[in-house]
């Protein structure tokens, strides 16, 4: 009896370790939905601000050469917004009105006073040479071009790796932990 006693103890504070390392990992990430973005932080560098829905064909097609934008340029973030949030969407029709447009079609990018809506080969071409002309981003890297990403993906986030590892370290807990023999005290 006296045996299983820290056993229990070690199982505690397994969980107890476990639970606190997925909160951290979770906070360390910045696990922010994009519905729930805050505002561009203006100090941060140059922002492509993108407007787009999940459901959107052509936003869909965008993601990808957005995501080239930033490996290529350094020094440029992208913002993402989810128009069918509503913060999202008030968000989007305050930076057209900012910029004397209205919000009516996306995917829609926004680099400082310039507005693109749709994407298609020529759009992708004028936000790249506006990207390459904005002050505070560095010219593209010369890898980038020669040697494209053949990965199909980023892999696996911070925060799905940490789920994952705590999740197989308490079922490996549950296993092989010692059990305490249960029976009738007379």
């Amino acid at each position: 009896m006296l045996r299983s006693r820290p056993d229990a103890i070690l199982l505690r504070a397994l969980v107890v370790a476990c639970a606190l390392l997925l909160l951290l990992t979770t906070m360390a990430a910045g696990a922010t939905p994009a519905s729930a973005q805050d505002a561009v932080d203006a100090d941060a560098g140059p922002v492509l601000e993108y407007y787009g829905t999940d459901t959107c064909p052509f936003c869909r097609e965008m993601q990808p050469f957005l995501d080239d934008l930033e490996v290529d340029y350094p020094g440029l973030r992208v913002a993402r917004y989810d128009v069918s949030d509503a913060d999202n969407a008030q968000r989007w029709e305050q930076e057209m009105a900012a910029r004397g447009e209205q919000a009516q079609g996306v995917p829609t990018a926004l680099l400082g006073d310039e507005v693109w809506v749709g994407f298609n080969e020529q759009i992708a071409a004028d936000i790249e040479a506006s990207v390459a002309d904005t002050p505070g981003v560095d010219t593209p890297r010369e890898d980038a071009a020669a040697a494209p990403d053949d990965t199909g993906g980023s892999g696996p986030s911070p925060i799905a790796i940490a789920i994952g590892a705590a999740v197989v370290l308490l079922v490996a807990v549950a296993l092989f932990a010692p059990r305490r023999a249960t029976g009738g005290r007379r």
